[in-house]
Order: structure tokens, then C-alpha cells, then sequence
């Protein structure tokens, strides 16, 4: 279950780049997925895909990548967990320097599991996983310590009536108990509502993130985007209070698992309709402490909007970017987003990942020019491929100018994730290969490193 590799191998035709870990992958509802020790080593989970190099389809690994002399360790979590790309940990950096990862299946049990490495650092040596029964099918994890708090950790995942609750733990993660329901929002809240197309549906979609002090972040969309025509909107906990961005009181958590709360009960951010369906992405802090995010619109989806998984739907998406002064959101279409990845999940794009140190610049995945939407074809094979693109702008978000990162690749380059590592170079973090579902990809995961 534990291995030690002499170095990444470095990745054809992206000058710097390497493959860290064969057969890997995730989606984009846990976090953090990627974090920057102490000690300057790169920890990540990935769920393999498939069956091939060591790895079976549905194990669950620990990766360390270590720049100062490019060695990448393993260690399988768990055997055979699930193969599905829902799975992957939230990770955790501890006072002591020991790594949390909290993780769970994909709403088929309602284990909440967690494991905590043996030394600072070293991702080789975990703790025997142990679970808790969470009291409703759970589905991923996104960790937080709060140090204004006396260090409690909320993993936020969903449960209790398919949304957002959280667990919490007071002892670094040794041990948890149920903490609260964040809103509610369930197929009561689609019936007779002219935003619902009728498949699918009540639950919403969160992304986290956290100043570690006294607050978590969150983006929202109203439900899944087949099922609703969507809305994002953004709040944040603090001080035992749910809050909408300026700061007002909304509601208390619900610790009874019930909640009064719903999306629109926060700040609207982005208004959908059913030429415009949103779905988060992404959302980071800026040095002040104030917001931004980024997410994608399905822009062809009104004509198919009641059968949003038929052939030849999705296939314009677009990026936007938003930003909160303090006092307001302005919110900017950043790129073309190109094609659905696979049919059935319309909405599945190359996702854009922020850099959590400069909210000027971003990575995106997209199979066409993000500025034209001109489709992509790589030289490689002929076949259009998603590459990646670093967005820097001038302007907070209104234009943007583009440098491929990739290009021709012999394969899609997928999902793109910037870990935060204060006054440290930018490390850019991707799936790349092919990706025919959730269950279904064979995927390497590669690393790039920039100068900021």
C-alpha cells in the first residue's frame, strides 16, 4: 500500500512539467485537494480511474510531491474504495505538522472516514481509518480549522436531506460529531416553480474556502443545473452566524438538521435563466479577506431545457469571473468554456481554478479559444483536445489576456487546481488524459511550476 518513486516523469511537449501520479482523479466538491506543507511538500488525493500502472479502478491514494528533489511518495488509503471521482479526500495540515484527510463514498453509505499520517509531513505512514455513522448518505469533504474557534475543524459535506451539513471535530480531527445543517433545499422547493425543468433535482452545489482565522466562504448554486435554471449567489459562517456578503445576519446554522435557509436566502451574484445556467467552480479570498469566485453558464441549453441530457446540448459554456469590493459584486464573462465533456452531464466543463495568492490570474480548461470559442485541434492527433489557459488581468476581471499553458496535447488536460502556498511559487495541478464519466477516465496527474 506504500511506495517510494525516485522522481516524477517529465511530461511531453509542457516544458517543466511532470506527471505525478498515474491513474489518478477528481471532481471538484472536496477541499482542500491539494495542499502546500510546512515543509514545502505537495499532498494530494486522486481516485484512480481504471485499472492500470499498480493501481486498480477505485483506489483512493495519497500523493506527496517534494520540488527540493523530485521525489513523489504513495500510499493507498483505501483499496478498492469506489470508482468514482466524487471520492477524493479533503486534506488538512494540523498544528503538529500530521495530515488530516477526510473522505467518503458517493452518497451509497453514511460514513463520514478519516485517516491522519504518523509523522509531519510524511504521507507514507496513516493512522487505521476510522469512521463515523453521519446519519444520511454522505457525499464529499471540504476541511477547515478555525483558530479563532480553538482550532475546531468543520468538514462540510452533503448529508441530511441531500445538502449541506457539516461535522466537527475539537481534537485535530481524532474524533467528530454532527454539527449543523447549513440551508434546505429539497424537491418541496421545485414543485410548481417555473426555475425547475422537471429532472432531477434538489440539492445544491457548494464550494468552500476559508481565511483559517474565523470565517468559511461559500458559493452557491441553486440545485444541479439539469434540474434548475440557475442562480449563484455567496455567504459566509462566522462567529456561530450564517451571513450574506455585506455581512448581515441571514439565519443561525441549523443544529436541529433542519434549516429555514435557502440558496437565494444569501447574495445573489449572478442571476440565471434558461439561456444562462450557472454552476459554481471555484471561489478563493483575497488579501483583504473579501471573495471572489468563478463558475460556468451554459449559454445553448433553453431549447432542450426540460431533456438537458440529450444529444448536442451543452455545447457552449462559459466562464465568468466575479469579485467583492466590500461592498459590492461586479461579475465579468471571463472565457469561452467550449463543449460539455461527455453526454448526460451537460454542464461538465475543463473547470477554471483561481490562484488563491493573486486573484488577477487564473487557469482554465477549455476545447476552444477562450477568447473567439474557435474549437480547438490539436496537432497532435487531429482531434480537438482541452488545453489550458493562464488568464491575467489588468481590471479586475472585465478583460482578460491569454498564454496557453498547453497545446497540441495527445490527450485532454482537465480540471485544473492552484493550492495555496503563500510567498511561493504557483503550482498548477491537472488531470490529463481521457474522461468518458465520473466512474469512467483514465487520467495522469501532472504538475507545473511558475514564478509569480
Amino acid at each position: 500500500t506504500a511506495g517510494v518513486m525516485t522522481g516524477p516523469k517529465p511530461l511531453d511537449g509542457v516544458a517543466g512539467a511532470y506527471c505525478l501520479k498515474p491513474n489518478g482523479g477528481w471532481c471538484w466538491y472536496q477541499d482542500p485537494r491539494v495542499i502546500m506543507t510546512r515543509g514545502g511538500v505537495l499532498v494530494f488525493t486522486t481516485i484512480a480511474g481504471d485499472t492500470y500502472a499498480d493501481c486498480d479502478a477505485g483506489d483512493l491514494w495519497a500523493t506527496s510531491y517534494n520540488p527540493k528533489d523530485n521525489s513523489t511518495r504513495h500510499f493507498e488509503l483505501h483499496d478498492k474504495f469506489q470508482r468514482d471521482d466524487h471520492n477524493v479526500a479533503g486534506l488538512l495540515e494540523r498544528p503538529d505538522g500530521r495530515i488530516l484527510a477526510v473522505y467518503g463514498k458517493h452518497g451509497t453509505d453514511k460514513s463520514q472516514r478519516w485517516r491522519i499520517t504518523g509523522e509531519p509531513g510524511d504521507v507514507v505512514v496513516w493512522s487505521e481509518e476510522k469512521s463515523i455513522d453521519a446519519g444520511a448518505g454522505y457525499t464529499y469533504a471540504n476541511v477547515f480549522r478555525l483558530s479563532a474557534e480553538n482550532g475546531r475543524i468543520y468538514n462540510f459535506h452533503r448529508g441530511f436531506g441531500y445538502n449541506p451539513n457539516c461535522t466537527i471535530s475539537d481534537d485535530n480531527g481524532e474524533s467528530w460529531a454532527y454539527g449543523w445543517r447549513l440551508l434546505s433545499w429539497t424537491g418541496a422547493d421545485l414543485k410548481n416553480n417555473p426555475r425547475a425543468t422537471g429532472i432531477d433535482g434538489g440539492r445544491p452545489y457548494l464550494r468552500y474556502t476559508s481565511n483559517n482565522t474565523d470565517a468559511i466562504h461559500f458559493a452557491i448554486s441553486d440545485d444541479h443545473p439539469r434540474a434548475y435554471d440557475n442562480s449563484i449567489y455567496h455567504g459566509f459562517y462566522k462567529a456561530g452566524k450564517l451571513h450574506d456578503s455585506s455581512g448581515k445576519v441571514v439565519g443561525d446554522p441549523g443544529v436541529d438538521k433542519q434549516s429555514p435557509l435557502k440558496p437565494h436566502s444569501f447574495t445573489e451574484v449572478f442571476r440565471g435563466d434558461k439561456d444562462h445556467v450557472a454552476w459554481t467552480t471555484d471561489i478563493e479570498l483575497d488579501a483583504q479577506g473579501h471573495p471572489y469566485m468563478a463558475f460556468s453558464v451554459q449559454r445553448d441549453g433553453a431549447a432542450t431545457r426540460t431533456q438537458r441530457a440529450v444529444a448536442g446540448s451543452g455545447q457552449d459554456h462559459r466562464y465568468h469571473y466575479a469579485r467583492f469590493d466590500g461592498k459590492q459584486w461586479a461579475c465579468h464573462e471571463l472565457a469561452h468554456a467550449g463543449s460539455r465533456l461527455y453526454a448526460g452531464e451537460d454542464d461538465y466543463t475543463g473547470l477554471v481554478a483561481l490562484d488563491p495568492q493573486d486573484p488577477n490570474t487564473v487557469v482554465i480548461s477549455t476545447n476552444v479559444d477562450p477568447v473567439t470559442g474557435t474549437p480547438l485541434v490539436s496537432k497532435a492527433d487531429g482531434k480537438s483536445h482541452w488545453e489550458l489557459f493562464r488568464g491575467v488581468t489588468a481590471n479586475g476581471g472585465a478583460s482578460w489576456k491569454w498564454q496557453a499553458i498547453t497545446s497540441n496535447s495527445p490527450a485532454d488536460n482537465l480540471r485544473p487546481i492552484i493550492p495555496s502556498i503563500p510567498g511561493g511559487p504557483r503550482y498548477i495541478l491537472w488531470g490529463r488524459g481521457d474522461l468518458k464519466s465520473f466512474t469512467d477516465y483514465r487520467l495522469d496527474i501532472c504538475v507545473l511550476a511558475e514564478a509569480r
